[in-house]
């Protein structure tokens, strides 16, 4: 198996959603299990760094973090940096928003090798961002996004813009109405939904106008844990993981350990490898359990893959 599409490569990155590690599974190895072959497969293919887009844990407990730790002590090479999203999963436990808050901060201290105090912060990994935003209450499964916040990501994203490199945004939920939301939030169902279910909440078109500022953004999420799909679903259903709005490209996930719904491939253990090149930005759909590259769905152009010219 060929690490990369091309050579000469600028930055690789391995990207997964959703965890859900959890002590209370009767199958609590299971998540484990796939986080830690998630993290094998980051330093087999020599990554650059290794994130994930939230919902780590199932619930943002001090034992659940313990658990994330440990996955994490067990493969201490997989990355020279690590990225944890919040996700809604992660700021709920038996207590308080803020309790499970600060346990989201210490691991991510202990884990990522850096001190942060909100939910949104940003790294510039070899010379491109990378900013991850994310819930500043306990909002339910949206995501509350204060005005200091979204301040914040309009100054890092005009920063990252005077760069003329591609941009990188991870938000666990996604842009409210994408990727078949609402239809998509779940696997029952239900014509009555609101619009929002599933999606960032209220502030989604003041992101969404943000993102489209700049060229060559990508928004990454999870949340609904959609199956992966492509361009036939596209056709068919009028829902991608991978959909291009005004410039913007927008990821979205499967969850790596829970059951998924909708998209052609329902299955767990579905990464994305990142590969960043001087002319052009791949996505590569990768069975983690495997360890192989997803070559039977077409993603873009009838390719197994997604790839953009950078302009």
């Amino acid at each position: 198996m060929n690490k990369y599409l091309y050579n000469n490569i600028r930055l690789c990155a391995t990207i997964v959603s959703d965890t859900h590690i959890d002590e209370k599974n009767p199958t609590k190895w299971y998540p484990m299990v796939l986080l830690m072959r998630a993290l094998k497969f980051a330093e087999s293919n020599n990554s650059d760094v290794f994130l994930t887009v939230g919902d780590t844990t199932s619930r943002g407990s001090r034992n659940n973090w313990e658990l994330t730790r440990t996955c994490f002590r067990k493969v201490p090479d997989a990355a020279k940096k690590i990225m944890l999203t919040i996700g809604n999963h992660d700021g709920w436990c038996d207590g308080e928003f803020d309790e499970a808050m600060n346990e989201y901060y210490s691991a991510y201290n202990d884990i990522c090798k850096r001190k942060i105090d909100t939910p949104y912060f940003s790294e510039i990994i070899n010379g491109y961002y990378f900013i991850c935003i994310g819930t500043d209450s306990d909002s339910g499964c949206e995501a509350s996004i204060s005005d200091r916040q979204m301040d914040w990501f309009r100054q890092e994203m005009k920063k990252a813009g005077e760069t003329n490199k591609p941009i990188f945004v991870f938000c666990h939920q996604s842009l409210n109405q994408r990727h078949g939301l609402p239809r998509t939030w779940d696997r029952h169902e239900d014509p009555n939904r609101p619009l929002t279910d599933g999606g960032i909440g209220d502030r989604s078109d003041e992101v969404a106008e943000i993102l489209k500022s700049y060229k060559n953004v990508y928004y990454f999420s999870g949340h609904s844990h959609m199956g992966l799909c492509g361009e036939d679903m596209k056709a068919a259903e009028g829902y991608s993981s991978f959909e291009e709005e005004d410039g913007v490209t927008l990821v979205n996930l499967p969850s790596l350990s829970c059951g998924n719904h909708h998209g052609e491939m329902q299955g767990t253990g579905i990464g994305l490898q990142l590969e960043i090149y001087e002319d052009r930005v791949i996505l590569r759909p990768v069975n983690i359990i495997t360890r192989r590259f997803i070559t039977k769905l077409n993603i873009k152009n009838k390719k197994p893959y997604h790839e953009n010219i950078i302009k």
